[in-house]
């Protein structure tokens, strides 16, 4: 009896890490494409930057998921920049487990080309 349920508990401890990495993986798949989104659009806008409008647009669609968002964006004629750096304090996991791998942060960097037809 005893070795069932230390077994289960086993069981649960694995089920519940597959299932905060699993969450996490979806909330990193969709932070990355809502950066890139705004860094495309961004970089569609060409000569006409409005990089404070995408910071806010960025900060405001990843306040979901990640706390403690700092978003910068650059454009200088040629290439349109959005860096984002994120850290979430939701997790299925104590913290203690979370900060010495890092689970919970988020870094990403897009640099996206700025064309002009011609």
């Amino acid at each position: 009896m005893l070795g069932t349920t230390f077994g289960f508990v086993v069981f649960l401890g694995f089920l519940l890490f597959a299932v905060n990495v699993a969450v996490g993986l979806y909330a990193r798949s969709t932070a990355t494409a809502i950066v890139f989104d705004q860094a495309r659009q961004l970089a569609q806008r060409g000569a006409v930057c409005p990089t404070t409008a995408t910071e806010q647009a960025v900060v405001g669609r990843l306040n979901a998921w990640w706390r403690q968002t700092r978003v910068a964006a650059t454009c200088d004629g040629e290439v349109a920049v959005v860096r984002v750096d994120a850290s979430s304090s939701r997790s299925l996991l104590p913290a203690a487990l979370l900060r010495p791998t890092r689970l919970a942060e988020f870094h990403r960097t897009f640099t996206v080309r700025i064309e002009a037809p011609r």
